[in-house]
């Protein structure tokens, strides 16, 4: 019998004569409900996710303009300020931790929204419930607690960190709809050993999980209700509140990932969900920790070109890298960027080039300045692009990548680093 629960044997039997196209039919036809099937999956995350975003626009929106308010107040404080050190680095520090708040918030809302890429990698769990969290807390209503507790000697996972943010993203969306008037939700991580999960295969009972349990103080479910939750569009919310989709998508989540899911409810009482992840071996020595730069490099009159149609930005840039010892070219795009680059090709080291440029793409420039110099340093830059895009520059010539909004460190280091790697001589 096939995965596909049909018996291979039933058309051999119909007739003693060989099919040389029967395989191969066989092969096509599994290929392409494999193949709709991915897609299905796909489109049922990417429906989920724009549900989600729909649901806590408000809260990320509110979000969002404290923010704002943050940072304006403060730049207005700095003004006044000026004469006192103390008074203004206090507000400096106040800007420096909204403005990365607010990355943190825009780098959430990219997660959920993109559609479906899987990377799989070690991930630590608690990193990731770490963001999760101090995301939820600017969106989720201030009557909603979130109490955390990871228990110790936590192993990694191998997993797809955005499919996990959505997996728990969608148990906590459902805790807060359970939840009437104020509550709490409980987020717990454990390292549970062989034996845990009696009851779904030999196999599980013997491995090591990572379990995080998340639970609620809300409304709870009755028995037939949760016979149903993890059917697809099935739904206890009123019109509009929701399509069904994400404990369906959760399940499907912990499926791709290897993992079990268990769930303990009752009317009135809360509601509680275990997912359980394989775990991966603990390694035999911690490695070493990578050497942390004590001091920010510097330029020797290096000229670096850059491409960017934000006035501002450029203006920041030229300030920034002029003051780090750089020679700067400005351009607004990528036409006037590449003419740029013909006249002066012979002079400049380094292209900080900006992926969403007006009238040529990104990669579109990249393409010609690799034309006109096989040996060309760009880095590229970009808030955010679809990840093939990102992988396409890199297959085209780019030797790095800058994620707005970025600090003024992580750009002097990448710079200096694309230079220290060897030169780069004009064609």
């Amino acid at each position: 019998m096939s995965r596909e629960g049909k018996r291979r044997h039933t058309r051999d039997n119909a007739s003693s004569k060989p099919d040389p196209l029967g395989d191969r039919q066989y092969v096509s036809q599994h290929l392409s409900e494999e193949k709709l099937r991915r897609q299905s999956q796909e489109q049922l995350l990417q429906s989920q996710r724009l549900e989600a975003l729909g649901t806590l626009v408000g809260g990320i929106a509110h979000d969002f303009n404290n923010i704002l308010n943050v940072i304006s107040g403060h730049v207005s404080l700095m003004e006044r300020w000026r004469e006192s050190p103390e008074r203004f680095m206090k507000s400096f520090e106040a800007v420096k931790k909204a403005t990365e708040r607010g990355a943190g918030t825009a780098k959430q809302l990219l997660t959920f929204a993109r559609k479906v890429e899987v990377v799989t990698e070690s991930v630590r769990m608690e990193e990731v419930i770490d963001e999760l969290v101090v995301f939820l807390k600017g969106t989720f209503p201030e009557k909603i607690v979130f109490r955390v507790e990871i228990g110790p000697d936590i192993p990694a996972i191998s997993a797809d960190s955005n499919q996990i943010h959505q997996a728990l993203l969608n148990l906590c969306l459902n805790a807060r709809d359970a939840i009437p008037n104020s509550g709490t939700i409980n987020i717990v991580v454990k390292n549970v050993g062989p034996g845990i999960l009696k009851g779904h295969s030999r196999e599980a009972e013997a491995g090591r999980y990572v379990q995080v349990a998340v639970s609620d103080t809300g409304s709870g479910m009755d028995s037939e209700t949760l016979s149903h939750i993890f059917e697809p569009f099935f739904t206890t919310k009123a019109n509009g509140r929701g399509t069904g989709l994400g404990l369906s998508v959760v399940f499907g989540i912990m499926k791709a990932h290897n993992g079990f899911i268990d769930v303990e409810s009752k009317a009135g009482m809360g509601t509680s969900f275990s997912l359980y992840f394989p775990a991966l071996p603990q390694p035999a020595e911690v490695p070493p920790r990578k050497k942390v730069r004590t001091e920010i490099p510097k330029g020797h009159g290096e000229l670096i070109l850059v491409i960017e149609d934000e006035e501002p930005l450029r203006d920041f840039l030229k300030t920034v890298l002029e003051e780090s010892g750089y020679r700067v070219i400005l351009e607004s795009d990528g036409i006037k960027g590449l003419q740029t680059y013909r006249e002066e090709m012979d002079e400049i080291n380094l292209v900080l080039l900006d992926m969403g440029l007006p009238r040529m793409s990104g990669n579109e420039v990249l393409e010609e300045l690799v034309l006109l110099n096989a040996h060309v340093k760009v880095i590229s830059a970009s808030g955010y692009i679809e990840p093939e895009v990102k992988s396409g520059a890199f297959d085209i010539g780019a030797l790095d990548f800058l994620p707005k909004p970025y600090m003024i460190e992580d750009l002097l280091v990448k710079i200096h680093d694309v230079l220290q790697a060897g030169s780069a001589p004009s064609m």
